[in-house]
């Protein structure tokens, strides 16, 4: 009787471990990196697609981004930090660096931009 107590105890504490480690890490943002040339631009929508190592990705930016989506262009060479979201949600812009390109935006922190 003592054996299989112990083995019941061990089989629920491994189980309580496994499920609490997997809601820790699905409520935590993940957040990925990217480094692309802007492929399109929906600046009135909010959105830029990019090209990633598994093929191409909108990015939606919210609204303190959007007016400043205006003063990209197709070609532009962005770095941008996103979080993703369950699909089919598009990853959320977090914050961009641009490497080349006109724009007077060409550090945008979330809310704000600057021009480096």
């Amino acid at each position: 009787m003592f054996p299989q107590y112990v083995c019941s105890s061990v089989f629920a504490i491994v189980l309580l471990i496994v499920t609490s480690v997997t809601v820790f890490a699905e409520a935590s943002p993940t957040l990925k990196s990217y480094y692309s040339p802007i492929v399109r631009l929906e600046a009135d929508k909010g959105y830029f697609l990019i090209t990633t190592n598994s093929g191409i990705q909108w990015i939606q930016v919210e609204d303190p981004g959007k007016e400043h989506l205006k003063t990209l262009e197709v070609g532009d060479m962005i770095d941008v930090v996103v979080q993703l979201r369950p699909d089919p949600a598009p990853p959320l812009l977090k914050t961009w660096k641009l490497a080349r390109s006109a724009s007077p935006c060409t550090v945008f922190n979330g809310q704000t931009c600057s021009s480096e």
